[in-house]
């Protein structure tokens, strides 16, 4: 079926207004939907741990606080160290596992060692 201009352009022109509808709709729809998505992130920042901490803080929440931030493994920490000779003074990977035979490496009177390294026996980032 052949449709004459004017029913050409009366049909474009409802299709359009349908679109404007369409439009319109989608519009509102974003609008409520980036508004709770902005309360929603509003609520999470007062819940997280970084949410206000200030100076005046307590120290349990400034704790959180770097503890949220710096996320590592549990089982290497750092190990202060000094040298009265030369005045200098640091801090090295220490580990949990340090005196665990098989696990770190060392030689323990009794046991041999089987090439398990601290830095090997769990996985996940040094901090």
């Amino acid at each position: 079926m052949i449709l004459s201009e004017a029913d050409e352009i009366a049909a474009i022109m409802a299709r359009l207004t349908a679109l404007d509808a369409e439009r319109a709709d989608l519009e509102s729809r974003l609008t409520r939907l980036r508004a709770r998505e902005a309360n929603r992130r509003a609520t999470d920042t007062e819940r997280s741990p970084t949410a206000r901490v200030t100076g005046a803080s307590p120290p349990a929440a400034k704790i959180a606080l770097f503890h949220s931030l710096f996320r590592g493994r549990d089982d290497v920490f750092p190990k202060r160290w000094s040298n009265p000779k030369s005045g200098k003074s640091g801090y090295s990977p220490a580990c949990a596992n340090e005196w665990v035979p098989r696990l770190s490496g060392k030689r323990i009177k009794g046991y041999d060692s089987l090439g398990y390294r601290c830095a090997t026996a769990s996985p996940g980032p040094f901090p």
